[in-house]
């Protein structure tokens, strides 16, 4: 089951079409992809998309309008975002409700316990793989199945971070491929002084992740990346930007990342224990998890309550990962000068809904010291900590040595 997506050459929604068994085209589309979640949502657990090539194909438009209608906006309905050339699933019910989705997690979960190798999707009718029958297929087949448990290892990197609807590394640094190699060539590669155990990060893309990653960068840990996105538009939450962008972060400044996609229906912490895990199979131990936060204290308290020994890592012990914060109530003028030492742009990704006066910020401005001056004369915070903006740091744009602080080779 494909998922509808944005296109990596117009950034439109890619829309399924039925020509010789199944192929995908192009579209273009006023729409912006995070208002339409629910086209692509939908249109996935519609059965809209990859029709089986002996589907009745005489349906007329209207008839296929007005029951695509059930589930997709009117303005979407009657705009050509959506392809109708193709058949449809025969005449009944089509469910759009959220429950359904939720369901598919717990189908999933009682198919497993019962030992199948498939369940029922109950949008589509379609059999969908359990992680049971991938478990006997015994490898990864490289089409971006819904619960491959092997965090798809065969699927091109190219369209990886399109793919991926369970943790996954989405680049794999330099180090830790090294590391991957010494330890094949001894048993316990923590006893024998290989493994020092790695800081894992929660990556936003934006300014402050970026000035935590040089802070430990400085301190001498090995990082790994966690990023959490929307499953269905690919979209970082408050931040607004595509995983795609942080994938080319991780890339460029040669980092390893882990994705973890967000479904209806599933708690964060239990996704992100299945993202530490994806890690510590590789096999990394987690010494650490490291936040960006600069002075929120209910927001620290929060990371500590659920993601502390009580929540993310309850029933650890001592394996478990203690917090860092390492930009916590430093000044201001520091993150200035640390940023401006890096060389790297960062620019305003997406507006909070405390922008006083309007039009005071805009998409697309550059952050630096005269933003951050002008925001913080409108009474609020200089660096948006408590969400009137977030940010992109555009870390392609120099070095990676500079970008890191690293001394250039």
């Amino acid at each position: 089951l494909k998922l509808a997506k944005k296109c990596s050459s117009c950034q439109a929604i890619r829309s399924p079409v039925l020509a010789s068994g199944t192929s995908t085209k192009c579209v273009q589309t006023r729409v912006r992809m995070r208002a339409q979640a629910v086209v692509a949502r939908e249109c996935v657990r519609s059965a809209f998309l990859d029709m089986p090539a002996d589907e009745d194909q005489t349906e007329g438009t209207a008839t296929k309008r007005a029951r695509v209608g059930r589930v997709l906006p009117p303005a979407v309905v009657a705009s050509d975002v959506l392809d109708l050339g193709f058949g449809l699933p025969p005449a009944g019910p089509i469910s759009g409700a959220q429950g359904d989705i939720e369901d598919i997690w717990k189908l999933h979960e009682e198919a497993c316990s019962q030992d199948k190798d498939f369940y029922t999707d109950p949008a589509t009718g379609y059999l969908v793989m359990t992680r049971i029958s991938h478990d006997r297929r015994g490898k990864c087949c490289g089409s971006g199945c819904r619960h491959c448990p092997y965090s798809y290892t065969n699927v091109r990197s190219k369209t990886l971070a399109e793919k991926i609807q369970q943790p996954a590394f989405l680049h794999v640094g330099t180090g830790d491929r090294k590391f991957e190699a010494l330890a094949k060539q001894v048993e316990e590669p923590k006893d024998a002084g290989v493994d020092a155990g790695v800081v894992v990060l929660f990556w936003s893309g934006g300014k402050d992740s970026f000035l935590t990653l040089r802070a430990l960068m400085r301190l001498g840990h090995e990082v790994v990346l966690i990023t959490t996105f929307d499953a269905a538009t690919r979209v970082i939450a408050n931040q607004e930007m595509h995983i795609s962008l942080v994938e080319r972060q991780a890339r460029h400044l040669d980092v390893s990342l882990v994705g973890i996609p967000l479904h209806p229906g599933t708690e964060y912490v239990d996704r992100l224990k299945a993202g530490l895990e994806v890690v510590r199979r590789r096999p990394r131990r987690v010494v650490a998890l490291a936040f960006g936060d600069l002075h929120l204290q209910h927001i620290r308290d929060w990371r500590e309550d659920r993601l502390g020994p009580a929540g993310l890592c309850q029933g650890l012990g001592a394996e478990a990962p203690v917090r860092l914060y390492p930009l916590w109530q430093r000044p201001y003028e520091e993150l200035h000068e640390d940023l401006e030492a890096s060389g790297v742009p960062c620019e305003v990704s997406a507006l909070g809904p405390r922008i006083s006066p309007a039009g005071l910020l805009k998409v697309g401005a550059p952050f630096g010291r005269a933003l951050a001056e002008e925001v913080s004369r409108a009474g609020m915070d200089a660096f948006g900590e408590k969400g009137e903006f977030h940010s992109l740091a555009k870390v392609w744009e120099v070095t990676r040595a500079r970008a890191l602080g690293l001394a250039e080779l």
